[in-house]
């Protein structure tokens, strides 16, 4: 009886074992909790602030000194000219008091800046001789005090969800403000102080800095170092230390002390001349995906436009544009949390043009395009690989990726060299700097003012929508997934967060037999229109009630691009069904009867001689029907991300595969990324995806610069979906599309497609749409990618980059670095075969 009832016992106990897993599973965190939380918000407005007693600081001993009134001048009048400060919410100015300078700088910052006001002219100038670039007058020390003081309630405001983002029209800048030391036009470090202060408040836990300012912001860097609640990004001229502020601790391997370590990524760039193409190699390969795997609650950028072209300081080649494509790139980090703190920028016209674009993506207009590029310049490679080399122990987006690979076999050397001699005092503080000619200064003009014609062209405004009811109609089993309750359950979503009253309803019609014809044979459309269409397969289901949301369907995809493609709306979204992109010339296949996507580019190809369209397909199936569409086209880039499992997922056979990428006019412009499954447990989530994005999809789609984008939107790649089986969040759709924003000027229209979970097709559709509103998203969780998904990224981007040079940036990583050299006492001195060690004792060179 004893060993009867101990057995009955073990089996009670994992009956409740097996209960215990069962609950476990249903009970998990919700799914949609996040997406719940974040429904309700909607953007705020940008604000900005502005003081005119910060033009009041001008030199009194140098009037053709680079940092003066007239930066803020010249910005201001063009914020007027663009209407921006009227469409902006108005930040007030404010003095800082010396308790708040004293969170980043010493005790004495504050009150020697006040009394050096007190001294004459000649004693002022003595006294700026002590530091590096830097001037007094009379108005600096209230002028540093405003500037400091609006960063601050800037941030604070957007913290606080006063306002959704803002722009920080400042002066004088604050980068190079040491603890104890005025230094490179800076006073205060406005940008620390204002990050600083929302740490101690509780109002931000962990802060991204992007720097974009030619130069290296060191005191910044300097103030965080050994922070990990600050991730410090510098991108910033170098030349091996000889370009100012000329320090050691600019170059690459200073990346952060004690448990900042990893924190601090400096990317020092070794020649002039560079591009918007080297800049966003930078972003694909460094900065998007150590953002997203920090995941900041406050983005704050320290904006310097002096890489912008014609900058005699940066000479850079930098496009205004670039700038707001930035900020519209990191837009779905921080739910929107960003603030842009003007630094340095000495070109007029580009600084000018610059802060006015980072004001138009902050307010979500369309950022300016920036034109297709080709491969970055062999020292930005040599840059990236570096950071990749010592990042790697750091950050997983790096340590995912094998130092050896197929891929690869072009090995990067590592050398870390230090050329510059520090600077030491007395300094100049007049004609120490340099100048263009009036004849230079004139032809760079030029070239903005065509900058500013293209970024003047007309762009739709609002988002719009097609849906009708008539879709529910196309009855199918009770048992089959592509079933009516989908777009039911959708737009139930989509008028309880009353998407539809923000969004533009346009009218809906049927397809025509001559628009059909576009992309269908005429023996298959008769078919279909004389409802004798022949269906001997288990994925298609029709009944003569199905034709009318059939060419519904299609019809309201159309008129959605109408609206977009005549401007009157920016971009736009087709709730519809059935779905489209498996439909092939002469048969419908995978619930799919109308190529809808592949229709509605060949409608744009035809009705508007549009050259370049981008087809993104995030659909879990290959859409197969798009791909043959066109094949042979170099007019429409076609990429799909897609579940393939060696070609024994639906719709099966070789044609998903990586190696298919078009043939004839159209080599290079198919691009399938087939995601393989090694195990059950191998499904693929945000991690593996946005990785995707970074590193495939946005440095091709960027090579192309298409003018339209087309999202096949299928959700069956997210979560709990019945035939997926992957487990992509509905948030992280949101950040796709956003991810997208700053392409073809925001130019972007949605049609669904697959996805037969109701609640995460609802969910994820509404993600998309509030992302081309502008609204906060969800933050996301990145962590590892996964073998088998790294598998595919390298086989693709092995094939790929034949056709697309931007592709052509990672090499083969080497165990150690090779040489270290320095400039010491003796002149060059060469270290062979240091460690990673060795590179982080060295420290600032004492020359």
């Amino acid at each position: 009886m004893e060993g009867a009832r101990k057995k009955e016992s073990i089996g009670q106990m994992k009956a409740r074992m097996r209960l215990a897993k069962k609950l476990e599973v249903v009970t998990v965190e919700d799914p949609f909790e996040k997406c719940d939380k974040i429904s309700g918000l909607v953007r705020k407005r940008t604000g900005l602030t502005y003081d005119d007693n910060m033009a009041l600081h001008e030199c009194p001993w140098d009037e053709h000194y680079p940092e003066n009134p007239l930066r803020y001048i010249r910005i201001f009048d063009r914020f007027v000219e663009l209407d921006l400060i009227n469409r902006c919410q108005q930040i007030p100015s404010e003095m800082i008091t010396n308790d708040l300078v004293e969170v980043v700088h010493s005790k004495n910052t504050y009150e020697k800046l006040n009394k050096i006001m007190g001294l004459v002219e000649e004693d002022m100038q003595k006294e700026a001789s002590k530091y590096d670039a830097i001037y007094f007058n009379d108005n600096t020390f209230e002028a540093a005090c405003i500037a400091a003081g609006s960063v601050m309630n800037a941030v604070k405001s957007v913290c606080t969800g006063e306002t959704q983002n803002a722009f920080a029209l400042v002066r004088p800048p604050g980068h190079h403000a040491m603890f104890d030391e005025y230094c490179g036009y800076c006073y205060f470090n406005n940008v620390a102080i204002g990050a600083k202060v929302a740490l101690k408040n509780g109002r931000a836990e962990k802060i991204l800095i992007v720097d974009f300012d030619v130069h290296h912001g060191q005191a910044t860097q300097q103030m965080f170092y050994d922070d990990d609640s600050v991730l410090y990004f510098s991108l910033h001229r170098y030349e091996h230390g000889t370009f100012w502020p000329n320090l050691r601790e600019s170059n690459f391997d200073f990346i952060g002390g004690g448990k900042g370590k990893g924190y601090n990524v400096n990317v020092p760039l070794n020649c002039t001349g560079l591009e918007d193409k080297d800049y966003f190699a930078v972003i694909f390969n460094i900065l998007l995906p150590i953002a997203y795997e920090f995941n900041p609650d406050l983005v704050i950028f320290s904006a310097g436009f002096d890489s912008a072209i014609g900058d005699e300081k940066g000479e850079m080649k930098i496009s205004p544009g670039f700038y707001g494509q930035l900020i519209t790139l990191l837009g779905g980090l921080a739910q929107g949390r960003q603030v842009v703190c003007l630094e340095g920028g000495y070109f007029l016209e580009s600084l000018a043009e610059g802060a006015a674009m980072s004001v138009k993506s902050l307010l979500d207009d369309a950022p300016g395009m920036v034109k297709p590029f080709g491969k970055p310049e062999e020292h930005i490679i040599d840059v990236i690989n570096n950071l990749r080399f010592i990042l790697q122990p750091f950050w997983k987006c790096f340590e995912s990726f094998p130092q050896r690979n197929e891929c690869v076999n072009d090995p990067h050397r590592v050398m870390v060299k230090y050329l510059g001699v520090r600077l030491t005092a007395p300094f100049l503080t007049h004609d120490c700097y340099p100048v263009q000619c009036e004849f230079i200064n004139e032809q760079f003009a030029e070239v903005v003012d065509e900058y500013r014609k293209e970024y003047s062209e007309p762009t739709g405004n609002g988002i719009c929508y097609a849906f009708d009811e008539v879709m529910f109609e196309h009855k199918t089993p009770e048992n089959f997934p592509e079933r009516p309750e989908r777009l039911i359950k959708l737009y139930e979503k989509f008028t309880e967060l009353k998407l539809h009253e923000r969004l533009i309803k346009v009218s809906t019609r049927k397809a025509t037999e001559d628009e059909l014809l576009l992309i269908h044979d005429k023996e298959y459309i008769d078919s279909l229109i004389n409802s004798k269409l022949y269906t001997a397969t288990r994925d298609v289901y029709f009944t003569p009630e199905s034709l009318p949301p059939i060419l519904t369907s299609a019809g309201c995809l159309l008129n959605v691009v109408d609206q977009v493609m005549t401007n009157k709306s920016r971009a736009g979204v087709a709730m519809i069904r059935p779905p489209g992109h498996h439909a092939e010339k002469h048969q419908p296949m995978g619930f799919c009867f109308i190529n809808n996507i592949a229709l509605a580019a060949k409608y744009i190809l035809t009705k508007y001689k549009t050259k370049r369209i981008l087809i993104l397909d995030f659909d879990v199936h290959h859409g197969n029907g798009t791909q043959k569409a066109f094949y042979n086209s170099k007019e429409v880039l076609y990429i799909s991300v897609h579940q393939y499992n060696n070609g024994n997922f639906f719709p099966n056979g070789s044609d998903g595969n990586f190696n298919m990428h078009g043939e004839g006019r159209g080599v290079g412009y198919n691009v399938n990324i087939p995601f393989n499954k090694e195990n059950p447990s191998d499904f693929m989530t945000d991690t593996e995806y946005i990785t995707i994005f970074n590193h495939i999809i946005l440095p091709i789609s960027y090579s192309f610069g298409p003018e339209v984008i087309l999202v096949s939107a299928g959700f069956d790649a997210g979560l709990d979906d019945p035939i997926g089986h992957y487990r992509v969040t509905p948030e992280a759709f949101g950040h796709f599309i956003q991810l997208l924003k700053p392409l073809a000027r925001g130019k972007m229209i949605l049609s669904l497609e697959g996805g037969y979970n109701v609640n995460t097709v609802a969910y994820s559709m509404t993600m998309c749409i509030k992302a081309l509103l502008g609204d906060p998203l969800p933050s996301l969780e990145i962590g590892k990618i996964r073998k088998s998904a790294l598998e595919t990224l390298e086989k693709v981007i092995n094939v790929q980059k034949r056709f697309w040079p931007i592709l052509q940036v990672r090499k083969e990583l080497p165990e150690g670095v090779e040489s270290l050299t320095l400039l010491g006492p003796e002149g060059l001195i060469v270290i062979d075969s240091p460690d990673i060690e060795m590179l982080q004792k060295i420290g600032v060179n004492d020359d």
